[in-house]
């Protein structure tokens, strides 16, 4: 007699664990084939089961999740399901622990405290059967599901039927590419692949196009590029990526952090095919960090994996994949004489110069941190302004409505929005009129766009004119005396380069 039939024969109330027992035999249609019910949820059609040729490996199936997520592992025998039980409090928290992180499975356990009833019975269990709790069950989960090879479930037919499963052609595809589907769907017929293999470099950067697709609408053009291991493990250190509950980072930093990140490759496209230029469509991106680089807490999505396995990329590397669409000239599919490139990376922001509270006259010189050369912002005024409650349209709210605008020159001149001076805080964030007890705004914070009626010119004592500047400060519900500014450059740190893909 196996420990699951001793353990049915156990005069208990099973719906205490949930873990309910039935006679039935029914099944959903993402119940993997040769799957054995062991027990039931009571809720949402969700079963647990063990699978026949995968040993005795226990299966959670969830027909409410979302499209390609309905089953996965959650014990490596129903001995250690006992165990997971028996340190987790309830099947729901194992269940649902794919989704989560740490931080949310140790908040599920502790407002989802065992009750009396659950004690007693798994009391019972661990008599009978002498089992021990698992130490870190959160970690036990995601090193099974981490490790498991998802391929080897087979599904029954309604699996793959679309009435059944709307997702099902989607899912039974192995590779996809549509105009309107992005990296997440198939939308459409499938473009046809026309493999590349173009490997360029820019900068120090390497960059690999593995292929193109025609579709009706338009192209397709799928641009890779990687990083090593060593430095992306090291970014992630800095910044402490992996500790999400010490992820709190100011304006400041988030810009420093998106400029330093080795996948961070922000770029625009143009395309010129048979000499005629393309319009461009839209365009979607993917990361892959290598796990070298990772904790159990964070997973790269599934589609980031297909696409590495599909171009035979290497996942001991970091990887960036951006797909772009552009529009035929023609109305038709053009037959492809020639295919280039050219790609513009975009500005990146660079912080400079903090100061605090500046008076109508001050001068703060500073040295651009790109170009190295001295410049000179001259404050002309710098005023504490009240916006009207009007000018916000959700009456159970109140805003924020102090602010500083800080009227400004800088000489020599730099042009347009290639320097900004921004407020180091967020301000404060927007909150309920009459709140009821727990309730929290759902709004984080509100800005001021503008502050000027438009630029004007102030002539200096040599002679020359300057353009003046307007940057106004966070929102804040009382007046500030003391804003600290900061300055940001936008520096495009690349130079452009032309490809050739068909020639």
């Amino acid at each position: 007699m196996t420990l699951y039939q001793k353990f049915k024969k156990l005069k208990i109330n099973f719906s205490a664990i949930g873990l309910e027992q039935s006679d039935s035999h029914v099944t959903y249609f993402c119940t993997p084939k040769g799957a054995r019910i062991i027990g039931w949820a009571g809720v949402d059609g969700i079963h647990y089961c063990t699978i026949r040729g995968l040993g005795e490996t226990v299966f959670a199936v969830s027909p409410m999740n979302l499209a390609g997520d309905y089953v996965h592992p959650i014990a490596r025998s129903f001995a250690e399901l006992l165990e997971l039980l028996w340190s987790c409090g309830n099947m729901a928290a194992i269940e649902q622990a794919h989704m989560w992180d740490r931080a949310q499975f140790d908040e599920y356990l502790k407002d989802n405290l065992p009750t009396d009833e659950h004690t007693a019975v798994m009391n019972a269990i661990k008599e009978k059967f002498a089992i021990t709790p698992i130490d870190d069950p959160f970690s036990y989960i995601k090193k099974l599901q981490a490790e498991f090879d998802y391929s080897l479930i087979k599904y029954p037919p309604e699996y793959y039927d679309v009435d059944m499963n709307p997702a099902a052609e989607e899912q039974a595809a192995r590779w996809k590419v549509t105009y309107d589907g992005g990296f997440w769907r198939s939308k459409g017929r499938a473009g046809k692949e026309i493999p590349v293999e173009k490997t360029f470099f820019w900068g120090n950067e390497r960059w690999y196009v593995p292929a193109i697709y025609i579709c009706s609408k338009g192209l397709i053009i799928d641009f890779c590029t990687d990083a090593d291991p060593d430095s992306l493990k090291a970014y992630i250190d800095k910044w402490n990526l992996l500790n999400k509950s010490d992820n709190h980072y100011s304006k400041e930093q988030q810009e420093q952090m998106q400029s330093e990140h080795p996948l961070n490759a922000e770029f625009e496209a143009h395309v010129t095919l048979n000499g005629k230029e393309l319009q461009s469509d839209r365009g979607y991106g993917v990361s892959w960090i290598p796990a070298s680089c990772l904790n159990e807490e964070f997973q790269n999505e599934r589609e980031a994996k297909h696409i590495l396995e599909h171009y035979g990329l290497d996942p001991s590397r970091g990887w960036t994949i951006h797909r772009y669409s552009f529009l035929w000239a023609t109305k038709r599919a053009p037959i492809i004489k020639s295919l280039n490139l050219s790609m513009q990376r975009r500005p990146t922001t660079v912080s400079g110069t903090h100061f605090v509270s500046p008076s109508a006259g001050d001068t703060i010189t500073f040295i651009h941190p790109v170009t190295a050369i001295r410049h000179s912002l001259t404050v002309h005024e710098c005023e504490i302004q009240q916006m009207e409650q009007r000018h916000f349209h959700n009456d159970s709210m109140e805003y924020p409505t102090h602010y500083t605008a800080l009227t400004y020159t800088l000489t020599p001149e730099i042009p347009g929005c290639d320097f900004m001076l921004r407020d180091y805080n967020n301000g404060d964030r927007p909150r309920l009129k009459n709140p009821r007890p727990g309730e929290f705004s759902p709004v984080s914070s509100v800005g001021v766009i503008g502050g000027a009626d438009g630029p004007t010119m102030i002539i200096l004592s040599n002679g020359n004119s300057a353009r003046t500047r307007v940057a106004c400060s966070s929102l804040y519900f009382e007046p500030q005396q003391n804003i600290e500014w900061y300055m940001t450059f936008s520096v495009k740190m690349m130079d452009d380069i032309e490809v050739s893909l068909i020639n």
